[in-house]
């Protein structure tokens, strides 16, 4: 009986393990698909938005949400007559409610001017900068999500290549059989699909490619404008870095967008009619980070604009006009081949007797059978796979054509 008991419950927690081990690995499944974060179907200027850009703004947002939900964000200088209950409601009333900034030297308006209390003055985006922050990481992941969704639906599943073709270069300890069908497999679906496209008048995938970077601009070039105007920066260096350098308190700088200093009104209701109207000052040192947080979005986010300009015009645009044809050292091999055995003297009626031009056949190799789509894809292989890989995955792909030239 005992036996019999130990047996059940030892296979009950081999199965829970089992389970446990598919639930993580499906998860990691689940967020390396969605997320895109081990994902290596694009460029590096693409992974410097959907991947690195992502991994930014989550770290900005793990130190705002910390601080405010965390730390104290806010505190109020209350009056003497204020116990530790009307404190705390200061601090929670000035941080809900909408504070303005005026300077040091200048007079405090008069109650009744709301307009010049709670006009241009008025501080009101500093409760929802993780919202801001959690919208920019959004803008910068959509763009990596359509590419993968898109490129899935048209029957090319990169990454399913390229983890293959990784895990034929990692097979160090396998035979080497084992390694070259890894290739051969992958070259027999792009040979599969490039048959099935080469009919097609648009090139499909090279256009989603160009979309895909085309939308990574646009997202750069809102998100850098909408900093530029609400947040009033000056595209000046000087003006950046004076900025974002961490004063001392008799020597800071007064921020219009990122004040430390504010006022906040609020009303105290008694017993029966009676209201108390107090303005109180208040320091927002979640400010110090705010400012430092978006002066080195701003300055990101023109980096990668310059990045995704170059990327987009010169190393794919140009790549595609300019240089339609398959330029590499593996079709050396095509060129016309003679017997190198000679019978006799006259060794031109040898060399046209064994002769066999392939050049016809080469060209028809990245003009008809690659075509656009199949040199975006070339060219996304090279740049994530090594020089032994790509040249063993050409190899196939040139046997694979020879035998059923388009």
């Amino acid at each position: 009986m005992f036996q019999k008991f130990s047996r059940f419950t030892s296979w009950g927690s081999k199965r829970h393990s089992h389970l446990q081990q598919f639930i993580e690995f499906d998860l990691y499944t689940v967020l390396r698909y969605y997320c895109g974060f081990g994902r290596n179907d694009d460029d590096f200027v693409d992974r410097l938005s959907r991947y690195y850009s992502v991994l930014i703004f989550s770290v900005f947002i793990v130190i705002v949400s910390s601080v405010q939900f965390v730390g104290k964000p806010i505190s109020c200088f209350a009056p003497a007559s204020f116990s530790d209950a009307h404190i705390t409601y200061a601090d929670f009333i000035c941080w809900i409610s909408d504070t303005y900034f005026i300077s040091i030297d200048a007079e405090i308006p008069e109650p009744d001017d709301l307009e010049a209390r709670q006009g241009s003055n008025a501080i009101r985006f500093y409760q929802y900068v993780p919202f801001i922050l959690m919208l920019q990481a959004c803008g910068f992941f959509l763009p990596g999500f359509f590419w993968r969704s898109g490129s899935s639906r048209l029957g090319i599943p990169l990454q399913k290549h390229l983890d293959q073709l990784n895990m034929s270069r990692r097979s160090i300890a396998e035979p080497p059989m084992y390694r070259r069908q890894l290739i051969r497999n992958v070259a027999s679906r792009l040979d599969q699909y490039f048959r099935m496209r080469h009919r097609a008048i648009i090139p499909k995938l090279t256009f989603l490619y160009l979309l895909t970077k085309l939308i990574y601009i646009m997202n750069i070039f809102i998100q850098l404008t909408s900093l530029h105007y609400l947040m009033n920066f000056e595209l000046k260096f000087n003006s950046l870095l004076h900025h974002f350098i961490v004063y001392s308190n008799t020597i800071r700088h007064v921020s219009l967008q990122f004040p430390t200093n504010v006022l906040c009104d609020f009303v105290v209701r008694f017993l029966g009619k009676n209201k108390h109207r107090h303005t109180v000052q208040c320091v927002l040192p979640i400010n110090v980070f705010n400012e430092k947080i978006f002066i080195f979005a701003y300055l990101w986010l023109i980096f990668l604009l310059i990045c995704a300009l170059y990327n987009l015009l010169i190393q794919w645009l140009l790549f595609i006009l300019l240089h339609r044809r398959v330029v590499d050292t593996r079709v050396r091999r095509v060129r016309p081949i003679s017997s190198k055995y000679r019978t006799d003297d006259s060794y031109e009626e040898n060399e046209a007797m064994h002769k066999f031009d392939h050049r016809p056949i080469a060209k028809n190799f990245s003009k008809r059978y690659l075509c656009c789509d199949g040199i975006v894809i070339m060219r996304l292989f090279d740049m994530n796979i090594d020089l032994v890989t790509m040249n063993d995955l050409m190899d196939d792909l040139w046997e694979l054509y020879k035998t059923d030239p388009i």
